[in-house]
């Protein structure tokens, strides 16, 4: 086809126990239609290249160890045979309790630097959630299936589910639990810590446990089993008091129960590949709980109700969902001052609009997908995706405009307000 290429892609995914780093050949082609605005769109994906899954080197409980992470990513580039400078898409994340690490923005910059031009970001509970579903294959699979399905990705310390419905994304939301939340060592069979979600879990379960003590395979499984009934009200959107106290995100609007539900990350993989658990020494074969969890999981009657699905990935799913986060931005006119530009790094939320909007509606939904993408208007940079597959005439077009400007009262004098759309519009603004 016309105008087909390819691009080398990375994805960088510092996890909470976990970095990963994968690289990936993307094929674009334009996919519009002979006479039509050129509409760049990846048709396919091959991985070239996936490393050791190795553990996130910490120097402390609260700091990434920034040289050691830099010089497992240098070494992976060598291995994969790729030079920064051949890279021309991808992301580099941080997600889960890394995110929240002091030198979180540090990692970010000494990255950056080695990787080249592509997104280098802190992913939100809301972006991490979209990430792992499409690294996946969720979105893909409801869209090929015309269903909704339910991703749930956990893993060491944080739990994401995010709807899709024919490929659109619905709803997410996340936890602060995984399996990583209370590590114990595998040699002695000792707790050596115990993350704060975890004491939550131990205090509505009515247990004692304390750095040092060796917990009995029921007292874990109590711990595991409560963390499973969190996971059920994480996708169905339910919120006790316990669970008030993990989400690191409003409920999900949308409770999909009976769905199709797939599970990915570190528990994902355990999940559809169960150890056999008969002592404690099974289940601390990474120094956390996580066979167990997926075993609480896999077990636990709520889930009985849904059509569970495996997913194409599980334990890459997010590395692989950054490795084609990537915008490609196109058409017959593109008109910014010349000051603000260039501008990278820039998200790109997509509002839900019905087909007759108000212009309050308009602004409500934007600001609602800002949330969703976990994008504060205050500083950061962003672009507004419209959907305008649909018949628009002057007085919709007048709505949508007037949305469009009602939202920006909300941002900053001085912040772009960025619009990428698919169709063109100027010869019926201009009416």
């Amino acid at each position: 086809m016309p105008g087909a290429r390819s691009l080398l892609s990375v994805g960088i995914d510092v996890g909470t126990t976990t970095t990963q780093i994968i690289f990936s050949r993307l094929n674009l082609s334009d996919v519009a239609r002979p006479g039509q605005i050129p509409r760049l769109a990846i048709t396919a994906r091959s991985v070239l290249y996936q490393s050791p899954i190795v553990f996130t080197p910490l120097a402390d409980r609260d700091t990434v160890d920034a040289v050691r992470l830099n010089e497992i990513v240098r070494n992976e580039y060598r291995a994969a045979g790729v030079d920064p400078s051949q890279v021309e898409t991808g992301a580099v994340i941080i997600t889960g309790e890394a995110a929240k690490k002091k030198n979180a923005d540090l990692i970010l910059r000494a990255l950056s630097g080695l990787a080249g031009e592509f997104v280098v970001s802190v992913a939100g509970p809301h972006v991490e959630s979209l990430i792992s579903g499409r690294g996946a294959g969720a979105a893909q699979y409801s869209q090929t299936h015309f269903t909704t399905v339910t991703n749930v990705d956990i893993g060491g310390g944080s739990a994401n589910s995010v709807i899709f419905r024919s490929g659109s994304v619905l709803a997410s939301a996340a936890m602060n639990f995984g399996g990583r939340i209370i590590e114990i060592e595998h040699a002695t069979g000792r707790i050596r810590y115990l993350a704060d979600p975890a004491l939550h879990i131990l205090a509505d379960c009515g247990l004692r446990l304390a750095l040092g003590d060796k917990p009995s395979l029921g007292d874990l499984r109590q711990f595991t089993d409560r963390m499973a009934d969190m996971a059920v009200e994480l996708v169905e959107g339910t919120a006790s008091p316990l669970a008030q106290k993990l989400y690191l995100t409003p409920p999900s609007p949308v409770s999909v129960k009976g769905s199709v539900i797939m599970f990915s990350g570190g528990i994902g993989h355990y999940y559809y590949h169960p150890l056999s658990i008969n002592a404690v020494s099974d289940v601390t074969l990474h120094d956390d709980v996580g066979p167990l969890l997926a075993e609480s999981i896999r077990h636990h009657p709520a889930f009985s109700s849904y059509e569970v699905k495996p997913p194409a990935e599980t334990l890459r799913a997010t590395v692989l969902g950054a490795s084609t986060q990537t915008v490609t931005l196109s058409g017959s006119t593109i008109w910014a001052e010349e000051e603000i530009l260039p501008l990278r790094n820039v998200p790109v939320i997509r509002p839900v609009l019905e087909s007759s909007s108000a212009p309050d509606q308009v602004s409500g939904a934007i600001r609602e997908a800002v949330t969703r993408w976990d994008v504060n208007p205050d500083s950061d940079h962003f672009a507004i995706a419209l959907d305008l597959n649909r018949a628009l005439d002057y007085p919709a077009l007048l709505q949508l405009s007037a949305g469009l400007s009602d939202f920006s009262q909300f941002l900053p004098p001085d912040m772009p307000l960025i619009v990428i759309i698919e169709v063109t519009i100027s010869m019926l603004a201009a009416r």
